[in-house]
């Protein structure tokens, strides 16, 4: 595998994490020793806005630790990636003395290079890499004392970063010229490419 990317990301990980931290950080652990082409497993990806000039952004970044967020937005300099897109709101199924159950959904977003996952480049592989990401979520003991349930797989650029400012939130230019454009798009065609699979999550006894 090519190792052109950044490797020194922090990624913390806590000694007891309760409710959904815990079940996160489960999964986290789970796709980075079974995707063997995964370079980073991020946990929850929070809302970032900035303001480029009069223009609002809006883009996702993982706490790194010590006030400090890495952006997830597509790139190269993470190498393949993955991090979670929870939704409002959480819902609390059942609530009795002792007992709280927790349903939240999300999503898990995977962005990677084919090229450094199959040595050949004449076909797009995109489909083999979702079979295998698929195959991972959907085993048995993915998340423990609870139930895991896939809802959907996406592939588009706007359900890939849906909410969030794709074109403009990694770009340290100004977003004006055909140039820009075209430094934007090369993150978006072949050999990058990304899913989005959302999932339910139930969670037992969290509290």
């Amino acid at each position: 595998m090519r190792h052109n990317f950044k490797d020194n990301v922090r990624i913390p990980m806590k000694d007891n994490p309760v409710l959904l931290d815990k079940v996160i950080q489960g999964i986290q652990v789970k796709l980075k020793e079974r995707l063997s082409w995964l370079n980073h497993s991020f946990g929850r990806g929070y809302k970032i806005t900035e303001y480029q000039g009069e223009d609002k952004v809006l883009y996702p970044a993982a706490y790194v630790g010590n006030g400090e967020y890495e952006s997830l937005m597509p790139s190269d300099t993470l190498g393949n990636f993955s991090w979670f897109d929870i939704y409002d709101p959480q819902e609390i199924t059942i609530f009795t003395p002792g007992k709280t159950n927790l349903k939240f959904s999300g999503a898990i977003v995977f962005w990677f290079d084919l090229n450094t996952i199959f040595a050949d480049a004449r076909a797009n592989y995109s489909e083999e890499v979702k079979n295998e990401i698929l195959s991972v979520l959907s085993s048995p003991g993915l998340v423990e004392d609870g139930k895991f349930k896939l809802i959907a797989v996406y592939e588009t650029l706007e359900k890939l970063y849906d909410g969030y400012s794709i074109m403009r939130a990694y770009n340290p230019y100004s977003y004006k010229s055909e140039g820009i454009q075209n430094i934007d798009k090369q993150f978006f065609m072949h050999p990058f490419a990304g899913i989005r699979v959302e999932f339910e999550i139930i969670a037992n006894e969290v509290c």
